[in-house]
């Protein structure tokens, strides 16, 4: 699955269940609102991230008084503001846990990771091996992540691909492209 080429939107709806979505049919493809822990989040079309508590009954208030709680709150987060740009910021902050069910087979995923400064460098891969796409997908994030705070934020790492690995009949390994 390419990764890099995706709505930041699309990246979040592949981590959070959609049981926690908000204001799916109200909010554009390209932006989600979700609920986790005890904040909410706004992840906006250009994949800046907003937070805020959680108000009391939030999930009987509509969509325009959420946005305006957004707007008047003083505990409101802005992760640009903070000088927080990656996927990792976020998931730390949100104490994000890999939403996994036994049900979902586990597979080896080869993850390919970039350094967007230097694109045609060597980039980052590696081989997850019986884990759930959830996981995978997460620990590639926070790869990204570890090697951005390892650069001192000079450079940017996005995860390019991830791609199921399977294995034929023969027992050698083959990767779908």
């Amino acid at each position: 699955m390419e990764i890099n080429n995706g709505a930041p939107a699309q990246i979040w709806r592949l981590l959070i269940p959609k049981s926690y979505w908000m204001y799916a049919d109200e909010v554009p493809e390209d932006e989600l609102i979700f609920h986790y822990r005890d904040h909410i989040y706004f992840v906006n079309n250009d994949g800046s991230v907003l937070a805020m508590p959680k108000p009391a009954c939030y999930d009987l208030l509509d969509l325009g008084t959420i946005l305006e709680y957004l707007a008047t709150s003083d505990d409101t987060i802005d992760f640009d503001d903070e000088g927080e740009f990656d996927f990792g910021f976020v998931l730390k902050q949100m104490g994000y846990i890999a939403s996994v069910k036994e049900r979902r087979a586990k597979a080896t995923y080869q993850i390919e990771i970039i350094n967007t400064a230097l694109p045609k460098s060597n980039g980052s891969h590696y081989e997850l091996k019986n884990v759930h796409f959830v996981f995978a997908l997460y620990h590639a994030l926070m790869r990204c992540h570890e090697l951005n705070q390892k650069t001192d934020w000079e450079y940017e790492h996005e995860v390019v691909r991830i791609v199921k690995v399977e294995a034929s009949t023969s027992g050698k390994v083959q990767v779908n492209l």
